[in-house]
Parts: structure tokens; sequence; C-alpha cells
């Protein structure tokens, strides 16, 4: 299995250049009708992975020699960057073509992503019930689900009979895949689902009342869009309907649009973990970035300073035994690295959903046993390389008893944080990098130093 895997890895890798060559060659020929032929061929998906690779003149040629259709997969698909570029060299026409051929979510997500003074421009290329659809989903916070649904879905009244539901699934032109009808009352309220393949199957005569699933698994328009992701994972949905705070069905989202949340949750927790805040993605300017940053650093500096000032509380200890300066570096690497696996362990569960908080308790315990082995491992570790390099058994008690401490210490800070976070409604992604970093590096060095202190008089 692991070489039929590396194998298919390969071939897609080499599938992907000999894509990027050819396109190349015929750009080098200058031969548009040739490009346009190969093109066609090609799965736009293949066309958005090897766009980027181009510089932007030739990135127009290519997006130019596409239909319409398959430019709107590519322009959803390929990277910020190349998406940003094209939105603001294309001809007012053509993208006007590209636009209508998407769906109103995804078309929302392009937009957006444009700058604020030409999102007007764009909404205007559009016709008027998709602008209005575009605005609508642009209207709710950013990551709420709402912000990825589509508005466009199937609806039927509960006591309708099958065949009519039938019937009125036939007349419409759907753009993308169906797997619910969804069943409201007069009010538009959400009442049920049914699934296709049941309502085709059904019975001439039966009512959809009779066939429908009544417990509905929904998100509201306002929700986090992680809160969807779990829920569509937890129940194995491929479609979830979004209802607002009437419970009115206001849309839909599905399983591709999910998966897109999914990978954009992930790179904004790396990014919070890292101190980036936002993912940056070579859309913004050298003054955003730095005032992303910014912040980070100048914690962890501050944090640094701090952890000085400690070392100086305790300059007359260090300086009877100067050997003791030698571990800071362990002591805090080893610290940091520790709340950190701890804390991360703790974001995953609570953005996969699996933290219980009401058994906080229960995962603190199981923390500290955890940490209380890695403590011992590595205390008894640090104690024979300290007697051994510095011929003190002194150095080597306090060092091992030092790093026992620290770590136990730190595994309780790295679980405690986030879970304060989640219960301040803060994104517990945020405690994960540098925060829990500093802090542990000031408390351990402190602990470190006060062991020492203890020991020496």
């Amino acid at each position: 299995m692991s070489d039929f895997r590396d194998d298919t890895i390969k071939n897609q890798s080499r599938g992907r250049e000999e894509r990027a060559e050819e396109v190349a060659r015929l750009l080098e020929e200058g031969r548009p009708g040739s490009l346009s032929r190969y093109l066609k061929d090609k799965a736009p998906e293949d066309i958005a992975e090897i766009l980027g690779e181009f510089s932007l003149d030739e990135k127009l040629v290519i997006f130019n020699g596409l239909s319409a259709e398959n430019a709107a997969v590519v322009l959803d698909d390929t990277d910020p960057q190349t998406r940003l570029q094209l939105l603001q060299k294309l001809d007012s026409k053509r993208l006007a073509e590209v636009l209508e051929e998407m769906p109103v979510d995804e078309a929302a997500d392009i937009i957006e992503d444009a700058p604020e003074d030409e999102r007007e421009d764009l909404l205007d290329l559009m016709g008027r019930e998709d602008a209005e659809e575009v605005e609508e989903i642009l209207s709710y916070p950013e990551d709420s689900a709402a912000r990825v649904m589509n508005p466009e879905f199937v609806t039927v009244r509960e006591y309708s009979p099958v065949e009519d539901a039938v019937q009125h699934l036939r007349n419409l032109e759907l753009e993308e895949d169906i797997f619910y009808i969804y069943v409201t009352d007069k009010q538009d309220r959400l009442k049920g689902i049914v699934p296709v393949t049941k309502l085709v199957t059904a019975r001439s005569g039966t009512r959809i009342d009779e066939i429908m699933d009544k417990e509905v698994r929904y998100v509201v328009a306002n929700e986090d869009q992680e809160q969807a992701a779990n829920i569509m994972k937890k129940y194995d949905i491929f479609s979830l309907p979004v209802v607002d705070a009437d419970e009115k069905l206001i849309g839909r989202i599905t399983a591709d649009d999910i998966i897109d949340v999914m990978d954009e949750e992930r790179g904004e927790d790396i990014s919070k973990m890292t101190g980036t805040i936002e993912e940056e993605q070579g859309t913004e300017s050298v003054i955003q970035a730095t005032k992303n940053r910014l912040p980070w650093l100048v914690t962890c500096m501050l944090g640094s300073i701090v952890t000085g000032l400690v070392i100086r509380m305790f300059e007359v200890t260090l300086a009877e035994t100067i050997a003791l300066v030698s571990f800071i570096p362990v002591i805090t690497a080893t610290g940091g690295n520790s709340g950190v696996q701890a804390s991360t362990v703790v974001v995953r569960e609570i953005a996969l959903g699996h933290m219980d908080m009401g058994k906080v308790g229960e995962e603190v315990w199981r923390q500290f046993r955890v940490a209380a082995g890695l403590g011992i491992v590595c205390g008894t570790v640090l104690t024979g390389i300290a007697d051994f390099w510095m011929k003190s058994s002194a150095v080597g008690t306090i060092v091992g008893l030092s790093i026992l401490l620290v770590v136990v210490w730190s595994n309780f800070v790295g679980v405690m944080i986030p879970v304060i976070f989640k219960k301040l409604r803060i994104d517990p992604a945020i405690s994960s990098g540098p925060l829990i970093t500093t802090l542990n590096d000031v408390i351990g060095v402190f602990i470190y130093l006060s062991v020492a202190s203890f020991f020496l008089k």
C-alpha cells in the first residue's frame, strides 16, 4: 500500500510538471489556438494548480484561453495571490462572463478577496439577482456559516405528493449536485429533509411528510463556520441546511465548501499558534504583515526582559555556582516545548469538539500524569549529564529536580490557558505559541533558580 501511495504521488507530481512544461512551450511558441485546445482537454482544477508558476502576462493569456465555465473553476481554485492579480487585470466583460458561471457562494468569495474599492464595480457586472444574493452573503459576519452557504436549494411542502416533488425537481436547472430536498412550511421554516434517493424510490401516492426525516441537523447563519464543519463531520452529512434566527431556510453548505473551511481554519490556527494572527498568503502589504507579527514579537521580547530580571534576582546564587548558567537554555527550551505540546493537544481537542468543558479536571489529571512521566525521564537523564559534566552532584540534583517541576508546571499551563481562553470566548489557538512559550520561560527560570537557592543554602 505504501509503494502504491508513493507511486501515485510521484505520478501526480510528474503530471503537474508535464502540464506546466507543455503550457510553457505553447506560450513560448505563441500559438493561442493550440493553447486553447490543450486547455480544453484538461481539468480546470489541474490548470489552477499550475497557474501560479507563470508570470502575470502569461497568467492572463492562459486564463483568457479557457472557456468561461472552466475559467470560473480556475479562478476559485487558484492561489490567493494569482486570484488577486487576475481580478486587477482582467477585462470587465471577461470577468462578468466568469462570475456568471460561478455559484453565488463562490462568487461572494471572489468579490470578498478583491480590493474594497473594486467590489462595487464587480457587483455591477453581475446580474441583479445574483448581486443581491452576494451582498446578502457578505452582510454576515466573517467566518460565520452564512458566509460559505449557497443560497440555492430545493424545497417542497410537507404534505405534497412525491410525484409533484419529483416533477418540480425535473423542471429545475441545477448548477450543483443536490443530495437533499428540504421540507418547509408556509413561513419557509425548515421542517425536515428528504434524501433524493429516498424521494425517487418512494411509491406513487406517498406524501412528503411520510418519508421525510424530521430530526434535521442544521446550523444557524451567525454561528461559526467551524461549528458547521464539526456537525457535518460528526453526522456524515453531504449538505447542511442554514437557517436564520427564525428558523427560516436561507441556504445550504456542501461538502466541498466545508473542506475549504477546514483548510482555512487549519491555516488560521497555525498562523495564530506561530504569532502571525492572520494567514499571510502573499496578498497582504508589508505594513499589514508587520502589524500582524509585531505584537507577538514584542510580547516575546518583553517576556525575555522579565526572564532577565528573574535571573538578576538570583545573581548571588549564580555567582556562587556559575555552572548553573549553562543549564538555563535547557530549562527554558524544555519547559516551552512541553507547554506547547500540551496546549496543541488541548486546542486540537477543542477544535474537533472532543473536549468536554465539564471534565477539565480529568484532562488536567491525565496531563499531570503524562508530565510527571516526561519530567522523571528528562530529569534522570539531565541529572546524569550534569553530574558527569560539572563533576558536581549538587548541580545534577538541582537541574534534574528543576526539569521535573518545570515540565509539570508547563504542561499545566499548556492545558489551562486554552481552556480559560475557550471560557472567555477567545480563540484557544492564540494561546498555543508565543504566549505559552514566553510565560513558561519566565516561570521556568524562576523555578530553576529557586530550587538552586534552596539547595545551595
